[in-house]
């Protein structure tokens, strides 16, 4: 299993960081978790592509989570090969009306065509594919925000929490998990109701004894302090600062 990370900032776009999207490629399985703006770009300078999507997993309906569905499943719309032979769409209870709302408001022009769409609500339960179960649980944030669990036929685990504050639903979600993929909006001396700042997100990867923890959803302020020093002191494993176009093997 490998992780691409395509954003790992937030709200606030920068040269360094676009906002949240990741690619998880489990053997020729791959997973877009989240898509805010940019993230189509960051996947054509990545070594996949658009056709190589089957599956798109989504957190929670904020901008900077969701906005580049729009442009995945236009894209999808258009005729030509640049698209898998299907897509399933999946994301917490409400994801059906989100993407009928979408669908309306832009003119049905995000109904894909020569791709099957389906569309699945996963909350505090589990899915079975053949390669790979993704789990979820709801999340202290916004309402309707998923963290999920990947594991792979093989053992594998991989976690994305998405947006959260601390909660015990992201610390058992994480239990053991080889890599954590974890949000840490702030520098420890901010600390914002809904997000993690670094502390916190270490607090969480101790607890949930991960095995590798990354760190991401990265505000601007973020890179003028020693997010990785701090976290530390709360977390003594392995700990990664995301950047645009890394890719972590799990």
């Amino acid at each position: 299993m490998k992780l691409t990370i395509l954003g790992s900032g937030a709200g606030i776009v920068t040269a360094r960081r676009g906002p949240s999207g990741y690619l998880v490629s489990i053997d020729k399985k791959n997973i877009l978790m989240d898509s805010g703006s940019g993230t189509l770009r960051k996947i054509a300078e990545s070594p996949y592509s658009l056709k190589e999507i089957e599956y798109a997993v989504y957190t929670h309906f904020h901008p900077d989570h969701v906005v580049d569905m729009i442009s995945l499943l236009f894209a999808f719309m258009i005729p030509g090969e640049h698209k898998p032979k299907n897509l399933t769409l999946i994301g917490p209870n409400g994801m059906r009306e989100f993407y009928q709302n979408l669908s309306r408001n832009f003119n049905n022009l995000l109904e894909p065509r020569e791709c099957n769409l389906e569309i699945r609500e996963l909350t505090d339960s589990h899915l079975n594919f053949d390669d790979f179960k993704i789990s979820s649980r709801t999340v202290k944030h916004s309402a309707n925000s998923n963290a999920y669990r990947i594991e792979t036929r093989s053992g594998k685990t991989l976690v994305y929490s998405g947006d959260t504050d601390y909660c015990k639903n992201i610390v058992n979600l994480a239990k053991d998990a080889d890599t954590l993929l974890l949000e840490c909006s702030h520098p420890k001396h901010i600390k914002v109701e809904g997000h993690l700042n670094s502390s916190f997100a270490g607090m969480i990867a101790r607890e949930s004894h991960c095995k590798k923890l990354i760190l991401t959803h990265f505000y601007p302020i973020c890179d003028g302090y020693d997010i990785l020093g701090q976290c530390k002191k709360e977390f003594s494993g392995e700990i990664i600062l995301a950047e645009d176009l890394m890719i972590v093997e799990i």
